[in-house]
């Protein structure tokens, strides 16, 4: 039986389940397209810190996935609720913003957004910040805020978006406000995979699965390692990866992976 989280939120869900080392979010206001309110701005961090609490009192990594989604068949986000931010704490709300999905990007454990319907905006920025995104076919995503006269730009969406999808792709998409299909999205490279609706859950729930069951302090090595890659040059990259790499073999699960190899059987991961 997952450990519930959620009464300590009014926003937001978070479940953890200790058995197969997965955590969950769920963005909460389905009435609103599961838009972001301060208070879900707030409470994304303490979801964050929840979860890695766990790791703190747990012997090893406890926490070997995290999949994020949005409540509801309608959207997984579409950005932050502008009827309760208002535009006289804009400058607020975008700090706050930043410091919410930022958290979610420096997590340690890699993280899927699992997309349904409209991801848009502020919504697309979020899923941008998880290491994977798998969507519905039928889901929408874009960046529509050309169309009020700027650009996303609060969590370095022009600058991540060319990696995805090329330089000129990432500039249509942002001049044009086009928006995408799930399986158009997929196409583009800017998602992972696309799937029928009713297939969604199940898919992402295997895609999950298959990545808690591997080593998680390896699993948590790729991802920071990859994570820095775009801010180093090539050699700082190739010695940090080094230095990232060689703790681990001293590690009861490098001993437990070679004892696994050898006697011809699946690890048992601990995550220390």
């Amino acid at each position: 039986m997952p450990e519930d989280f959620s009464d300590r939120f009014e926003t937001i869900q978070c479940r953890f389940d200790h058995e197969t080392g997965i955590g969950r979010i769920v963005l909460d206001r389905p009435d609103a397209l599961n838009a972001m309110t301060e208070q879900t701005l707030t409470e994304l961090p303490e979801a964050i810190e929840t979860l890695e609490r766990l790791d703190r009192q747990g012997d090893g990594v406890s926490v070997r996935v995290v999949i994020l989604s949005g409540a509801g068949d309608d959207a997984f986000c579409v950005g932050v609720d502008v009827d309760d931010i208002g535009e006289e704490r804009y400058p607020y709300t975008a700090s706050t913003f930043r410091e919410a999905l930022f958290t979610v990007e420096e997590y340690g454990a890699p993280t899927v957004a699992a997309i349904d319907g409209y991801c848009v905006g502020g919504g697309m920025e979020l899923a941008l910040m998880c290491d994977f995104r798998i969507a519905s076919e039928r889901s929408e995503l874009g960046f529509p805020e050309v169309d009020l006269g700027i650009f996303p730009s609060a969590v370095g969406t022009t600058q991540r978006l060319p990696r995805l999808v090329g330089p000129s792709r990432a500039k249509e998409l942002c001049m044009t406000s086009e928006f995408l299909s799930g399986t158009e999205a997929a196409d583009d490279g800017l998602i992972n995979y696309a799937y029928p609706a009713d297939d969604l859950d199940a898919e992402v729930d295997a895609f999950a699965e298959r990545l808690a069951g591997k080593a998680p302090l390896a699993v948590r090595g790729i991802k920071d390692t990859v994570d820095r890659a775009s801010s180093m040059s090539l050699q700082q990259g190739i010695d940090y990866e080094y230095q990232a790499y060689l703790p681990l073999l001293h590690t009861e699960d490098y001993a437990e992976g070679m004892a696994a190899f050898e006697a011809d059987r699946d690890p048992s991961w601990e995550g220390r």
